[in-house]
C-alpha cells in the first residue's frame, strides 16, 4: 500500500485541527510538520510531493492529536518566537505573548535614557517573575553595556531561563535570583530599571480565561489576589525601595488596571506616571520614575 506524501498529511492535519477548534490550523500542521520531519519551510515545499516515512507520519500525527486535544503549540514545539528571538519554553512557565513585546519596547526606551543621563555609569536592570526569562534575555540582548537579574520564585523556571540566557550569550550579564516578589534579596537604590510582566488576574475573572491557557500554564504566573492587583502593588512597593534616584518601574497589567496601577505607581512616589496601549488600543503597560534627588 503506497505511502501518502507530505502535502496530503498536512492537508489532513489542517482538516484535523480544524474541526478542533485550533486556531490557524494550516500553519499549526505546517509548524509541527517542520518538528516531525527536521525541515524547514523551504524543505517541507521541496518534499512535498515526497511519501513519508511510516514513523515519521506516525510521530506527526502524534504531534497534530496533542495540538487537536488543546496542549499549546508552544509545549508541543518547546519553543516560542518573542521579539525576534527564540526561547525554549516549558509548562512550568508562562509562554510569551506578543503584547508583552510592547513592555520590552518600552523599556528600551528608558534604557536609552538611562544610558544617555549616566553615559558612564555601570547601569543594572531586574526582570521580577522572569519565567522563561523572555523579557530580561531581550532586553540583555538589546543593551549590552547593561547587567541584569532575573528573579522568580519557582527554581524550574529559572532553569528555564538559564538555558535561554546561554543559548542567546548573555548569560554573563545576567544573574538568576529564586526569590519571592514581596521580600527580594536586593540592596535597596540598587536598580536603573525594574521590569514586570507579574500574575494580575483576578480570581473573579477566570471565566474569561482560555480553557488552553488555564489546562497548561502555571496558575502561579497568572492569576493575583485582591482583584488580581497584589502583585502590581508588591513591585511599586519594591520599587520605592530598590531603585536608585530617577529609575524607572515599568510594568505589564491587565487593560482595566491602569487607573488602578497608576495610583500604585502615584502612592509609592513615582512620577512621570504613563500607560501605554497595546496594538488593540487596550492599556497594557504603565511606567513611572523614581524622582531625581531634589525633584518632586
Amino acid at each position: 500500500m503506497p505511502r501518502e506524501t507530505l502535502d496530503a498529511l498536512m492537508a489532513q492535519a489542517a482538516t484535523l485541527l480544524h474541526r478542533a477548534g485550533t486556531d490557524s490550523p494550516r500553519l499549526c500542521a505546517r509548524a509541527l510538520a517542520e518538528a516531525a520531519t527536521g525541515l524547514d519551510r523551504v524543505g517541507l515545499v521541496l518534499a512535498g510531493t515526497r511519501e513519508v516515512p511510516p514513523e515519521t507520519a506516525r510521530h506527526y500525527a502524534e504531534l497534530v492529536q496533542r495540538r487537536a486535544q488543546g496542549e499549546p503549540l508552544a509545549h508541543i514545539l518547546g519553543r516560542r518566537e518573542f521579539f525576534g528571538l527564540d526561547f525554549a519554553v516549558t509548562p512550568q512557565t508562562l509562554i510569551p505573548r506578543p503584547e508583552t513585546e510592547l513592555l520590552v519596547e518600552l523599556a528600551l526606551e528608558c534604557m536609552t535614557l538611562q544610558e544617555a543621563r549616566l553615559p558612564h555609569a555601570a547601569l543594572s536592570f531586574a526582570d521580577w517573575g522572569t519565567g522563561s526569562g523572555c523579557i530580561g534575555i531581550a532586553l540583555a540582548v538589546n543593551r549590552p553595556r547593561w547587567k541584569g537579574l532575573l528573579l522568580d520564585i519557582a527554581p524550574a523556571a529559572l532553569q528555564v531561563a538559564g538555558r535561554n540566557a546561554r543559548h542567546h550569550a548573555c548569560h554573563e550579564r545576567l544573574a538568576l535570583v529564586c526569590a519571592d516578589m514581596a521580600r527580594p534579596p536586593l540592596p535597596p537604590a540598587s536598580l536603573d530599571l525594574m521590569v514586570s510582566n507579574p500574575p494580575y488576574i483576578a480570581d473573579s475573572e477566570v471565566g474569561d480565561v482560555m480553557t488552553e491557557v488555564l489546562r497548561f500554564e502555571p496558575h502561579g504566573a497568572l492569576f493575583s489576589p485582591e482583584n488580581g492587583l497584589r502583585h502590581l502593588q508588591q513591585m511599586a512597593v519594591a520599587a520605592r525601595r530598590h531603585l536608585k534616584a530617577g529609575g524607572w518601574l515599568l510594568l505589564e497589567h491587565g487593560w482595566k488596571q491602569g487607573p488602578h496601577v497608576r495610583r500604585l505607581l502615584l502612592d509609592a512616589g513615582l512620577d512621570s506616571v504613563s500607560t501605554r496601549r497595546d496594538l488593540a488600543g487596550h492599556e497594557r503597560c504603565t511606567l513611572g520614575r523614581l524622582p531625581l534627588c531634589g525633584t518632586g
